[in-house]
This record gives C-alpha cells, structure tokens and sequence, in this order.
C-alpha cells in the first residue's frame, strides 16, 4: 500500500511589477486527517490567509491559537513555531520595499508579532480573504492577489530608492558594520536607526546579525555534509559566535535544530530555492 502523502508547500512569483514588493505567493498544504508543527525561521513580513484547516503560531511568548484568517506576521527576529491541521494557507512574501509601500506603517509596531490584517488594510483585508476562498486553483487566486497588489502599489505613488539601496546593502555580505552600512548610504546612525526601525522593523545592528546568521545557516543546510569551517560566514569569528547567535535567533543549538524533521522547512526550502534560488525568504533581494 502506498504511503499518504505528508503536507506539502509550492510556490509561485508574482507579476512582474511586483517583484520589488513580493517575494513569492506560496501555498502550505496539510492533507485530510493529518497535522504538522515546525518552526519558522527569523524572516521579512508575511501575509497569510487561512483558506481551510486549523492553524497556530507561537511567537516571541504569544500563542496565536487560532491565528486570524486574513493575518500579517511581522518581521521576526527570531523563531516561530507554527501548527497546522488540515487546511490549506496561502501567503505572500512581503520585502521591506513591500512594506513600506502596502502598509504605510512603522514595521517596528508588528515586529516578532501576529496581528489581524484589516488593522493595516482595512476591509479591503476581508474582501481579499473572500475572494481567495471562492476562486477555484492556484491560477486564480494568484491573480486576485496580483490585481489586488497591483492596484495598492500604484495608489501609494513613486517608491523611495533610498529603501531600496537600504535593503541591497542590509543583504551585501561586504556590509560589516552598522558604521559601515550608515556610511554606503551616506547618511548618519541616527538617521539610519529610524530608517531601519520604519522599513526593517529592527534596529542595524540586530538586523547585519540575522543576515550574517541566516547566511550561514543556508549555506549549512544546502551544503550539509561539509564542514562548518568552510560555510560559516566570514564576519563569524570562530564557530562558537555562530553557535551563540544560533541559540539567539532560533532558541536551541545547531545540533538540536538539525536532528529535528521539519516536515514543513524541509519541503519548503527545496521548492523556494528552485522556484526562487533562495532558500530562506529573510535573504531575498529587492528587485527592482
């Protein structure tokens, strides 16, 4: 007898036009009678829309049980553990571009939290989780997404190239310090503390410290039978400040994370890095 498929994740881009705002739109599928939990990796923001099922979200000492059905996650500077029950949810990948350009918020009031989208979107929020809940297939529903975006970016009027290059040089593994980054962008620290607590939701130094950690731990998981000497990122002074970073943004060790199933991270890597060639949604680029 053939064993019943597990929960599954795909994902598919959005238009064109949207590529500075969007990561990817992405489905997590768990089949009839079965559950899943898995952690989530310190990430970009994220809209998700429970389309069926039962789903929860711990975050930062929250429980979210029963996450909203139409919810936006913030940015998130350290793990999450999600729980899925037979349902289907469908999110969008939000950039830091996206952010500043369909919510018009400080990403510092939603980060390392879940909130209702309708607090950001207003009805438009219940509109979209109708309309997602009645299309029929992935194509569809992508262009409700795509048209609803689409309209939202074009409403807000011209984006601010200064967050773009912001974004470029926060992800530019030659950028190794927050003197540094203020320095690229030629502007003060003060200037580029509120800049980044508006667009990042965290402050640079915490921010140039999860990049440097979600660097290396892609390059771990795609490159898992080598040696960590030779993929720990270059701005890591020995393997033991990777391992204190390690229990900073995910709460347990290397050893620990890497002999857990994650049924949901697994899949989901696989399927980002060849729909999108980047494993984790926290080391997208900005596409301009």
């Amino acid at each position: 007898m053939q064993a019943a498929a597990g929960p599954s994740v795909r994902f598919h881009a959005p238009a064109p036009g949207l590529r500075r705002y969007i990561t990817a739109y992405y489905y997590v599928d768990v089949p009839p009678g079965q559950a899943v939990e898995d952690l989530l990796h310190p990430e970009w923001a994220n809209i998700r829309f429970t389309l069926s099922g039962h789903w929860s979200m711990r975050l930062a000492g929250r429980t979210y049980d029963p996450a909203p059905k139409a919810a936006l996650f913030g940015p998130s500077s350290t793990t999450g553990v999600v729980r899925g029950e037979a349902g289907v949810v469908l999110g969008v990948g939000l950039l830091p571009l996206g952010w500043a350009r369909f919510l018009r918020a400080s990403a510092a009031d939603c980060a390392d939290q879940v909130v209702e989208l309708s607090e950001f979107l207003g009805p438009l929020a219940q509109g979209l989780h109708e309309r997602l809940g009645e299309a029929a297939g992935d194509a569809a529903q992508v262009a409700i997404l795509d048209q609803a975006f689409t309209g939202l970016a074009a409403s807000k009027g011209d984006f601010d190239a200064t967050l773009l290059r912001a974004h470029d040089l926060l992800i530019d593994p030659e950028t190794g310090s927050v003197e540094d980054l203020a320095a690229r962008l030629g502007m003060s620290s003060r200037h580029l503390s509120r800049l980044s607590q508006r667009m990042f939701g965290f402050a640079p130094k915490l921010l140039l410290q999860r990049q440097r950690f979600l660097r290396t731990l892609e390059a771990l998981r795609v490159h898992p039978s080598e040696g960590w000497a030779g993929l720990i990122d270059q701005r890591y002074y020995d393997q033991s400040h990777f391992v204190r970073d390690f229990h900073r943004f995910m709460g347990m060790s290397p050893s620990a994370y890497f002999a857990l199933p994650h049924p949901l991270l697994g899949p989901a890597a696989r399927a980002r890095m060849s729909a999108l060639g980047a494993s984790l949604q926290g080391l997208h680029g900005a596409r301009a």
